[in-house]
């Protein structure tokens, strides 16, 4: 199997014909395609669609699982590409199947006159946070859990700061399994049935609002709010070392009890 690292330089070939491009999936042991992977060729490919323009909101459905290791495609619809905004639609495809669709804006950054940032609680230092396993990120990660609160935090970072476009892509990638994990912090997940996911997101939605330094280090912030009835939603936050917010985003997904 490849590496995180090789599987994200898979997934960032992209072959436009107008506006639908043809993209890579990478393997994996449920066979279905992870939708943090999807997030982050949705960055790409909406960022090749609207030049000059950058992404900062994504709400995604996950319809279907897809295939994974098969090839897919990404059509796009403009509803409006103007001279500050575009508003773009994108499905991923295989075949006939509509795997998942995004709604999608990109924005030009103009001028502060107004700056304000409230990111929530107080900055933390990661100094002693524990090395963890990177999981979908491709290369560092460390690990912090709230005491009293349920809050998750995780530190990724990288050795070299990528591409804008690729920093906004990897951005969006982080934050789908970011609250599905947080709730198994604080209760007991029973173990999925083989073959199976013990839960899935279907709903992702992320606000992109600064630039993230990767190789600094970004923090993510999740909270589980509900947990019931078989489904599960929660929120969460994307800070700088300094605690500055860089983006938000909330999930919404399904718990699967073994059968």
């Amino acid at each position: 199997m490849p590496t995180v690292a090789e599987n994200i330089e898979i997934l960032s070939r992209i072959n436009q014909d107008g506006l639908e491009f043809a993209v890579e999936t990478t393997h994996t042991a449920h066979g279905g395609i992870f939708g943090a992977f999807q997030l982050f060729q949705l960055v790409l490919v909406a960022e090749l669609a609207a030049p000059g323009k950058r992404v900062i909101s994504i709400q995604t459905v996950f319809a279907n699982s897809g295939e994974s290791g098969k090839p897919a495609r990404i059509k796009v619809d403009t509803l409006q590409n103007g001279r500050s905004f575009a508003f773009l639609t994108l499905t991923y495809c295989q075949g006939d199947v509509v795997v998942s669709r995004s709604e999608i804006m990109l924005t030009v950054d103009e001028d502060d006159f107004i700056h304000h940032r409230n990111p929530g609680a107080t900055p933390l230092d990661v100094s002693d946070w524990e090395p963890t396993s990177a999981g979908l990120w491709p290369e560092h990660a460390r690990h912090w859990q709230g005491s009293g609160e349920e809050l998750a935090a995780v530190n990724y970072w990288l050795d070299a700061q990528p591409t804008p476009s690729m920093a906004r892509a990897l951005v969006a990638l982080a934050t789908e399994p970011a609250v599905m994990a947080s709730v198994r912090e604080f209760k007991e997940m029973p173990q999925a049935s083989a073959g199976r996911m013990a839960g899935n997101v279907l709903v992702q939605n992320i606000t992109l609002l600064e630039p993230a330094d990767l190789a600094s280090g970004i923090i993510l912030r999740s909270t589980t709010r509900y947990a019931g009835q078989g489904r599960l939603h929660g929120e969460g936050s994307i800070l700088d070392l300094s605690g500055q917010l860089i983006a938000t985003y909330s999930t919404t997904g399904v718990l699967r009890y073994p059968r």
